[in-house]
């Protein structure tokens, strides 16, 4: 299984596990719905600046 591949499985354990910890922790439905709507943009610029981590700063040390 190549890394980038195991990679992934590991962000969307860690993703599920927060949505789930969110849900045990808190009891009023308003925090829940602001902690999953933080949980969704901490992922997605995770996502961002890891694509671009990978695509400008790993090519460069390529040449």
């Amino acid at each position: 299984m190549a890394p980038h591949i195991d990679a992934r499985m590991l962000g969307g354990i860690g993703f599920t596990m927060s949505i789930f910890i969110t849900i045990l922790a808190f009891k009023d439905p308003e925090i829940i719905v602001f902690s999953k709507i933080a949980i969704l943009i901490a992922s997605l610029l995770s996502e961002i600046f890891g694509f671009i981590y990978l695509k400008y700063i790993l090519e460069k040390k390529k040449v």
